[in-house]
């Protein structure tokens, strides 16, 4: 593949990583902090242990794309599974929210640093 459509496909991954983090992070420290200690459940403390999970891989895939894509694509895998054992099939719609901003742009992390190691 071209090095031009490589380096348009990196900066399209990390943008959209970067507002995938920018918003549920945003999403969570308005909603979810005061919550934090009060929560009875334990649903709140399992997605923000999620959701950093998705941040460190993001982070990481900054140097090291492989890796830092299949950390964020399990992130929002597992999101997405845990809200659909929570809510039900009724609540597929809340399952695709959290985990499709995780998994498009960590497959295309990962599609990248695929893509490079068998290049070289």
């Amino acid at each position: 593949m071209q090095e031009s459509s490589l380096k348009t496909t990196k900066w399209i991954a990390r943008v959209l990583g970067g507002l995938s983090v920018i918003f549920f992070g945003m999403f969570f420290i308005g909603e979810g902090i005061p919550d934090l200690f009060n929560d009875k459940t334990g649903q709140l403390q399992s997605m923000m242990l999620l959701l950093g999970f998705a941040i460190m891989g993001y982070i990481f895939a900054w140097k090291r794309e492989k890796e830092g894509g299949i950390v964020m694509s399990v992130s929002g895998v597992l999101m997405g599974l845990y809200l659909l054992y929570q809510g039900g099939i009724e609540d597929s719609v809340a399952m695709l929210v959290y985990a499709l901003p995780f998994l498009i742009p960590g497959l295309m992390f990962w599609w990248l640093g695929y893509t490079k190691e068998n290049k070289e």
